[in-house]
């Protein structure tokens, strides 16, 4: 339009043209965060998937450095001629190592289980759901209620 139409335009339709326009301004202004906040939230996922790729490998090195300072202990023992065996032998620290060779003496209560891996410093607060993992994979049956044996 000119500014000779507005000239002709009644105060009524000049407003009803500027609130138009209003509404316009905003739906764009409202788009263009939406699409602002699409690509922050796809830079947020990308970030958090990096960060935990890192973090696992960061596990992963720990691991293996856990793992060869204790075949090296290991092998300083057989040197002096120790003996190391069973799972920490082998370089498997975790409670269901652990709870597999202690079975290994024989059938035992939950109680025994527990005193034993707290005489060996560790610590397990889920002892019935490690317990659970273990005889699920087969790698300790139940003999009662409370009571297991080595697989």
């Amino acid at each position: 339009m000119s500014k000779t139409d507005y000239n002709k335009m009644t105060a009524e339709e000049l407003y009803n043209l500027a609130k138009q326009r209003e509404i316009e301004e905003q739906t764009k202004v409202m788009q263009e965060n939406q699409q602002k906040i699409a690509e922050l939230r796809e830079e947020r996922r990308q970030l958090q998937l990096k960060h935990n790729k890192e973090i696992r490998e960061e596990i992963r090195q720990l691991k293996n450095k856990h793992k060869n300072e204790l075949k090296d202990v290991n092998a300083r023992i057989k040197a002096f001629g120790g003996r190391v065996s069973g799972a920490l032998a082998k370089g498997r620290t975790g409670a269901s190592a652990a709870i597999v060779e202690i079975l290994d003496a024989g059938e035992m209560d939950t109680k025994a289980i527990r005193e034993k891996l707290e005489a060996i410093g560790i610590s397990v607060g889920n002892l019935g759901q490690t317990l659970a993992y273990l005889k699920r994979n087969g790698r300790v049956a139940s003999v009662a209620r409370g009571t297991y044996k080595k697989a």
